[in-house]
């Protein structure tokens, strides 16, 4: 039986609740991709529960309801989402503007990842 609304919405805040660095993620999406290299280089990759959105097919009510749960949690629609303490942070947009001013460890530091 497929997931409701309300129930999508109800684990994904327990996600966030419970886990201090969240990454919605799907394997055949290269942002996502990206994103994880990023942590795995800087050794944070660990600290993240990545929500794979990938495992339920897309147009179903699972996927469908999983997504919307996430992209209401975050008020922004996109893979990934990252979020930290419960809050939305960014996508890999903010990743790639932090890499390229070179502020990428300094961000890090400051969300508690390094």
């Amino acid at each position: 039986m497929a997931i409701t609304l309300e129930a999508a919405r109800k684990e994904v805040t327990q996600i966030l609740k419970n886990h201090k660095f969240v990454q919605l993620s799907a394997s055949w999406c290269p942002d996502c991709v990206y994103t994880k290299n990023i942590f795995q280089k800087h050794g944070v990759y660990d600290k993240f529960y990545f929500f794979e959105i990938g495992n339920y097919n897309r147009g179903t009510k699972d996927f469908d309801n999983y997504y919307l749960a996430f992209q209401e949690a975050a008020k922004k629609k996109n893979l990934p989402l990252i979020f930290a303490d419960g809050k939305f942070i960014g996508t890999e947009h903010t990743i790639h503007d932090w890499e390229n001013k070179g502020t990428l460890e300094k961000e890090f530091k400051n969300l508690g990842l390094l």
